[in-house]
């Protein structure tokens, strides 16, 4: 069961129910946290984002058919 501690001007630990400065959690809920919060992380950093990828991808794409008609146009210039 976690706790809601603060911190008292003399430096010492007390139990509070509003604001705290720190939770003491039992060592089962700090191990459960460590693996919960570690996949948590990577699917965060590594989750595949529609919004980045259709970016992404609208970007290439711009590029590519702007470089294409660039070639075109300056190709065309060379041969004259």
């Amino acid at each position: 069961m976690s706790q809601c501690v603060a911190i008292q001007p003399d430096q010492t630990l007390k139990v509070v129910s509003g604001a705290c400065d720190f939770v003491i959690i039992t060592q089962a809920e700090f191990e459960q946290f460590q693996q919960t919060g570690l996949v948590n992380v990577l699917n965060e950093l590594f989750a595949f984002d529609a919004a980045t990828f259709g970016l992404i991808n609208t970007a290439a794409l711009v590029a590519f058919i702007t470089a294409h008609c660039i070639g075109r146009v300056v190709r065309t210039m060379g041969k004259t």
